[in-house]
């Protein structure tokens, strides 16, 4: 046992504590290999040797509570990485949760590190699945898990919203696939640029959600596009906000994250999930090829439609027309049979009638003759009368009339003024008018009186 000095005097080297903690941990973990889980929160690769960060945070914690470097030498780095590989379908990274078997060193110059010599690949990938689990169990439990799958998916979804990296050739080959599609269809893309990956990643896609869902009515259908990536790469895809926020999302969301096996949460809570870009911009295409097929398809019955109908209308017409034809037909001899009977009756008719107008015109030819004798011996009788009166009339109606003429003749010449005058009378004028009243006169008038013979003028000399 090693004596330590505690006191200021003796003091001891750093070279001596840290042999006290090398003998210290060998003593407690010696050359015993442990199954260790823990984060890697950083990693780096020098010289084929892997250098990691480990680090174990408390749920629902993001700062650590513990932390220690962890190093795979190179003769056992390249089979490890092999395995976790092929195991998860991707490499070791930063973020990843794992199971490993290590023993515990201490280096008097390096300081404490554990030396992993293998890693459990299904710890990691048993992690992922329970994850994946609760969020699915969870959306159930919710009722949203089959919200957006049953959506009605639009007959026409030419104008998409997409979220993916900027920089992701999965998005370029969505986009390719959508402007090259072979039928000519126009479609146009928005991009809602986000993280497809890391523990950011999750949060990015469902603030582009957010983002369009308060511009939905500019667009169809949502597609989040990726170039491919494993299991862990993939694990923000079973995020369970992100996961609920496409499953309640009001618009169709297609996924092609370029997966092939592992089908993530949102794969399964969206309206329709692809294996790859390409195939989700074939699965859009391939939607308005349907609806244009439809159209044809119901264009062509239409149109067939319209020839059957219109050879059965043909046929019917025609039907009604020899029918028509054979029902004038019948018709019109009717017609020219009952015109000759009607034109014999008529025939008939009008010869009876014409026997009968020659009998009732004599018979009223010789009413009408002996009418005329009647009134023409009756007028001859008044015509006399009328001359008799005639001749005697005109005689005693002149008699008369000079008797009258005769009596005026005598009253105008007893009023004729000369005659007047000889009888001793006078006319007096004032102005060339007659004085009816010796009033109308003033004293200094001048008045004219006029005799048989002779005029005279004359003042007023007083009243």
């Amino acid at each position: 046992m090693v004596n330590y000095e505690t006191s200021r005097e003796k003091f001891i080297s750093l070279s001596a504590i840290s042999t006290g903690i090398r003998e210290a941990i060998t003593g407690k973990f010696g050359d015993s290999l442990l199954w260790i889980v823990a984060e890697i929160s950083e990693l780096n690769v020098r010289k084929g040797h892997c250098y990691l960060s480990l680090v174990e945070k408390l749920p629902g914690n993001a700062a650590p509570v513990c932390e220690l470097k962890g190093i795979v030498w190179a003769n056992k780095f390249e089979k490890i990485i092999t395995v976790f590989r092929n195991a998860t379908g991707v490499d070791l990274a930063a973020n990843t949760r794992i199971l490993f078997q290590a023993s515990v060193r201490y280096d008097v110059k390096w300081g404490l590190s554990l030396v992993i010599e293998d890693i459990e690949p299904k710890y990691t990938i048993g992690l992922l699945q329970q994850e994946r689990d609760r969020t699915v169990a969870k959306l159930k439990e919710e009722g949203v898990y089959l919200n957006n799958k049953n959506l009605t998916f639009p007959l026409v979804p030419t104008r998409v919203a997409a979220i993916s990296a900027k920089d992701s050739r999965g998005y370029e080959d969505f986009v390719n696939k959508l402007e090259t599609n072979i039928y000519g269809y126009h479609f146009k893309v928005t991009l809602f640029s986000s993280l497809l990956q890391g523990d950011k990643a999750s949060v990015q896609m469902v603030d582009r959600l957010i983002e369009i869902y308060n511009r939905r009515d500019e667009f169809d259908v949502v597609v989040i596009v990726r170039g491919g990536g494993g299991a862990i790469d993939l694990n923000c895809f079973n995020d369970y906000r992100l996961s609920r926020a496409v499953a309640r999302f009001p618009l169709p969301v297609l996924t092609g994250i370029g997966h092939t096996t592992n089908i993530s949460v949102v794969d399964e809570v969206a309206h329709a999930d692809r294996i790859t870009p390409t195939d989700a911009a074939d699965f859009i295409v391939e939607k308005t090829r349907e609806f244009e097929t439809m159209i044809e398809n119901l264009g062509g019955r239409i149109h067939e439609a319209y020839l059957d109908t219109t050879i059965s209308e043909m046929n019917r017409l025609q039907q009604a027309a020899d029918r028509i034809k054979v029902q004038t037909s019948y018709r019109l001899q009717n017609e020219i049979h009952n015109l000759s009977t009607t034109t014999m009756n008529l025939k008939s008719l009008s010869l009876n009638l014409v026997k009968n107008s020659n009998s009732n015109l004599t018979f009223k030819a010789t009413e009408l003759g002996l009418h005329i004798k009647k009134f023409v011996a009756a007028e001859g009788q008044c015509l006399n009368q009328y001359t008799k009166t005639l001749s005697i009339s005109p005689l005693n109606t002149l008699r008369n009339a000079t008797s009258l003429l005769e009596q005026s003749e005598s009253s105008v010449r007893m009023l004729d003024p000369v005659n007047v005058l000889k009888r001793g009378f006078s006319i007096t004028q004032i102005n060339g008018k007659a004085i009816l009243k010796a009033t109308s006169l003033k004293a200094g008038d001048r008045i004219k009186t006029t005799f048989y013979e002779g005029t005279i003028e004359s003042e007023v000399t007083g009243n």
